[in-house]
């Protein structure tokens, strides 16, 4: 088996309450009043209180900068926030660096060649003959696939230690049109970065990975996308997709849990993508409040910071001794991952 040894997450240090934000879009976009308050409802509605971004205002977004502009930022912050979840993930881990023999970097946000596994090697002082993988444009729920490709590593061997990196810096693709796809990304996503250890050795392990799955859903390419745009990235986003997911995600969930009995004695380590979709999953599955508490917590402290949200998720799981955890995530597709985790 393959097991979660270590889970470190890392924060931009510039916070905003969610009013302020609107508050500044409002000053700024030429909006009806009637359009204004409809984006102060939306804003008040997402079940978000904070968001953090690597930027200390929200300049960048009203001057419309180009896709370099924007990429020259990420190249700038997204090593940084990288290295801190790693360096606090090997340092949680307690074994030397140099045990590491995989690392996989996660990212949707930016481009960068060398990409950020590069950076972290050379930072954290790992060898140089660490095998390099990197899942990009995965959105939502790459961390599920990386999680996929480290456990598959370490069962070949008991020697492999995989260093798992999620960064996304999803403030820089703030847009100013006034689509309601734009509307309701500028309101949800934010940035953070995530990394976990994954290996064979069983000491003082956190989770166990008891079982993975995924599903491509049928003819719903159009529902989600993450496309580059003159503006830099755009999220199309439809409303019919909390409706897609619940319709679909009771046959979904049994076939990560097989025959076990645990729907009603797990917690639920959803990805938060909005409101919707967590309510969506809790009607669908008649789920109990404290089963997706770590969810909405994530959402309320962090709001959505794409492939990194999952691990946030799992972090708060931590202070919760249910013993069997069942992790979901969406992304373009549409996708569905799953994975169903059991504590130490």
């Amino acid at each position: 088996m393959a097991y979660i040894l270590s889970l470190a997450t890392a924060s931009p240090k510039y916070c905003f309450q969610q009013e302020q934000i609107v508050d500044r879009l409002t000053q700024e976009l030429e909006l009806s009043s009637e359009r204004q308050e409809q984006l102060k409802k939306l804003y008040k509605n997402s079940a978000i209180s904070t968001r953090r971004s690597v930027m200390e205002n929200f300049d960048l977004l009203f001057s419309e900068p180009t896709p370099n502009e924007r990429n020259d930022i990420y190249k700038e912050q997204a090593p940084k926030l990288a290295i801190e979840a790693a360096k606090k993930a090997l340092d949680q881990w307690g074994e030397a660096p140099e045990k590491i023999t995989h690392i996989i970097s996660v990212s949707c946000t930016g481009m960068m060649a060398p990409g950020l596994e590069c950076f972290i090697i050379q930072e954290l002082a790992l060898r140089p003959n660490v095998r390099r993988t990197a899942i990009n444009f995965m959105g939502c729920c790459a961390a599920f696939n990386a999680l996929a490709v480290a456990r598959s590593i370490a069962r070949e061997d008991a020697s492999h230690y995989v260093l798992l990196v999620c960064t996304e810096l999803c403030s820089l693709h703030g847009q100013v049109d006034l689509s309601s796809d734009s509307l309701l990304a500028n309101a949800l996503f934010a940035d953070g970065s995530a990394a976990c250890v994954i290996g064979r050795k069983r000491d003082n392990y956190l989770w166990e990975i008891m079982e993975q799955s995924s599903f491509l859903l049928e003819n719903t390419q159009k529902l989600m996308s993450w496309d580059v745009a003159e503006s830099g990235y755009a999220m199309k986003l439809s409303l019919k997709v909390p409706v897609i997911i619940k319709k679909n995600i009771i046959s979904f969930v049994k076939s990560i849990v097989h025959e076990r009995n645990i729907f009603e004695e797990c917690d639920w380590a959803i990805h938060p993508g909005g409101k919707d979709i967590l309510q969506a999953i809790e009607k669908a599955c008649s789920l109990l409040p404290w089963q997706t508490d770590a969810s909405w917590q994530t959402l309320r402290e962090n709001g959505n910071m794409s492939s990194a949200t999952f691990l946030f998720v799992l972090q708060r799981l931590l202070k919760k001794r249910s013993q069997w955890a069942l992790g979901l995530g969406f992304g373009p597709g549409l996708a569905m991952e799953g994975i169903l985790l059991r504590r130490h």
